[in-house]
């Protein structure tokens, strides 16, 4: 089965670097940002797991949209100063802190929910455009390699931990922009911070799409559940 679930992720990546080397860095962000990965992970879910528990991970990881899109707002914002690691950093350091502010705050979790969804909506505005080369990006194959690597090291760091915690736990593995900040993080450091806030408002873009995989997952919750 993980063997199944990093297919996935590798599937993401490939079209990721597909869409980039014909369309540029702002379609590669696109691909990776919707959510090819966490659709099916969900339904997998699903298999393992009873309904009751996927529905109480969904709506955590909805509400948690909000510091995923944080992770990406701040990477934008300070990609043109800091360096690669630099920002991931930082972005990082925002979903974390995002994370805990949405759910100390003693709100209900429609509230919270709402609140992700419309991170989603908003954020690419939130991102200064950047001005990245137009056309196609050349990715060599060890620039490829390496992102894979990368990606599927973080997938399988997170897959093999989200069904066995806390549902909070299991959102914050699950919304944590793998391709969000391999292929940001990789752009930076080969091709500059214009290049890669392109990427990020891509991904920001295809987020949008959660909104497709929530109406599903919730059909298939209920499934599950009769």
């Amino acid at each position: 089965m993980l063997v199944l679930k990093l297919s996935l992720v590798a599937l993401s990546m490939v079209s990721a670097t597909l869409a980039a080397r014909h369309f540029g860095h702002r379609a590669g962000g696109l691909i990776a940002g919707f959510p090819l990965i966490m659709a099916p992970l969900i339904g997998l879910l699903l298999i393992d797991l009873p309904g009751s528990r996927v529905a109480e991970i969904l709506w955590t990881t909805l509400a948690n949209f909000t510091a995923c899109v944080g992770f990406l707002v701040a990477m934008g914002l300070v990609v043109m100063r800091c360096n690669w690691w630099q920002s991931l950093l930082i972005a990082s350091l925002a979903f974390f802190a995002v994370t805990a502010i949405t759910f100390l705050l003693p709100v209900p979790r429609g509230v919270t929910v709402t609140m992700g969804l419309v991170s989603i909506l908003v954020g690419p505005w939130l991102i200064p455009s950047g001005t990245p080369p137009a056309g196609g990006v050349q990715v060599p194959a060890s620039e490829f390699v390496c992102r894979m690597v990368a990606a599927l090291t973080m997938a399988a760091s997170v897959l093999l931990l989200a069904a066995d915690t806390p549902p909070l736990v299991s959102a914050m593995l699950l919304t944590y922009p793998i391709n969000g900040s391999v292929l940001p993080a990789f752009t930076r450091a080969l091709y500059g911070g214009p290049a890669a806030r392109s990427v990020l408002t891509g991904f920001c873009v295809g987020l949008r799409g959660v909104g497709l995989d929530r109406k599903s997952t919730r059909l298939n919750s209920s499934h599950v559940s009769e």
